[in-house]
């Protein structure tokens, strides 16, 4: 597990989402200058933090330590029916906060109606 790469999937993820190290930090509860740490590559998460990064922005352990978002430099929605993969796009490219929006719509949606 390489920091560089760690660092480099959050600085992605972090910029995507249209949020500072600031922000994201006090959502995890952690301080600014670490989550700068992770970014940089000077210091690696351990595996608890690892995890709550992952959780945080949607992605699995192996996303975060060792392939990267796109690892095979593809699109990743490319083997989806044109329906699935444009509204998983969608979904994709939108900020962090409006996917946690969508998500509580759909959870709201699901809900048994008595």
């Amino acid at each position: 597990m390489t920091g560089n790469k760690i660092g480099e999937t959050l600085k992605e993820l972090r910029n995507y989402s249209g949020m500072t190290q600031e922000a994201i930090s006090r959502e995890l509860n952690i301080s600014r200058q670490t989550y700068s740490y992770y970014e940089t590559g000077s210091r690696i998460p351990d595996l608890e933090m690892a995890c709550r990064l992952a959780a945080y922005y949607h992605i699995t352990l192996d996303q975060l330590v060792l392939t990267g978002l796109h690892p095979s430099g593809r699109d990743p929605f490319a083997s989806l029916p044109d329906g699935y993969r444009q509204l998983l796009q969608k979904y994709h490219d939108l900020p962090i906060d409006r996917q946690r929006t969508i998500m509580a719509f759909l959870d709201f949606l699901s809900r048994d109606i008595d």
